[in-house]
């Protein structure tokens, strides 16, 4: 009988990797590094203003704005039953949205978009209540002109293309209805912040597959920013620049068909 011939480097008993490993998403390790990352710029953008208008999560501060108790008083009870329909406790139901990849991707690309996009623009995270009740996840305000010149609504591809289909679906039906809009909006104008209902806003979506999710976590632990965001970086201005034309082709609103103009205008300034 012959001695048996194995690979090289194969040793007896050892399993052979046909693939390398793929990359998988650490929620729990990833969280706490972009809650940092947020807070940093929350007290950042906070102190260029002198107050707190953003939370500890870059998002719009409701609670010091009128009529602000009601809307949060609605917030929890909207929590409480989309909990119940999900059979858990309104204080699991919280900390298991925190994990979501599709949370944790509005909270990565904002990182991202803090840390990259030229001075002159503020990317926050919108009130919670524009959130569930406008589907707006985050604001890009441009300190330039004073004025909120998008409004993006992220989305975790996880079915090949179906995902964002459905959001360019719904992104351009929002588009031909005049815009988003949100209840708790921020401007500037000579300088000094304003915090104010807006309406009209150009409307824009970005699709983030999960291994991508999963390397832009990997580059935001390491600190600087890394080649790979401003890569990535680059390729959302072009999807965002080309989301923009589109929309100028479609019937809109005479002020929301300025404000897109003024987006695309923008782009020219960002990462490409």
């Amino acid at each position: 009988m012959k001695n048996i011939e194995y690979l090289p480097d194969i040793k007896v008993g050892e399993k052979i990797k046909l693939e390398p490993e793929k990359a998988k998403l650490n929620p729990e390790k990833l969280l706490p590094v972009l809650k940092d990352c947020l807070a940093k710029q929350a007290d950042k953008y906070n102190r260029e203003y002198g107050r707190s208008w953003l939370n500890l999560d870059a998002s719009i501060n409701m609670s010091t704005q009128p009529d602000a108790e009601a809307e949060l008083e609605r917030i929890g009870e909207q929590e409480k039953q989309w909990a119940s329909e999900c059979g858990k406790s309104h204080k699991q139901w919280t900390e298991d949205r925190e994990l979501n990849p599709a949370m944790l991707t509005e909270m990565a690309l904002t990182v991202m978009m803090q840390r990259l996009l030229p001075d002159r623009f503020m990317v926050v995270r919108s009130a919670t209540y524009d959130d569930y009740n406008y589907g707006v996840d985050q604001l890009i305000i441009d300190k330039e002109t004073g004025a909120v010149v998008c409004g993006i609504d992220e989305v975790i591809d996880k079915l090949g293309n179906m995902g964002p289909s459905i959001k360019e679906d719904k992104v351009k039906n929002k588009m031909l209805k005049g815009g988003a809009r949100v209840k708790y909006g921020a401007t500037v104008r000579q300088n000094q912040l304003k915090l104010e209902p807006i309406q009209n806003i150009p409307a824009f979506y970005i699709s983030l597959q999960k291994k991508e999710l999963v390397k832009l976590g990997e580059s935001i632990s390491e600190g600087e920013p890394t080649e790979y965001e401003l890569e990535l970086m680059k390729r959302i201005t072009i999807f965002l620049k080309k989301q923009a034309k589109t929309a100028l082709t479609w019937d809109l609103d005479s002020r929301l068909q300025t404000k897109v103009q003024v987006f695309l205008d923008s782009l020219e300034s960002w990462p490409a």
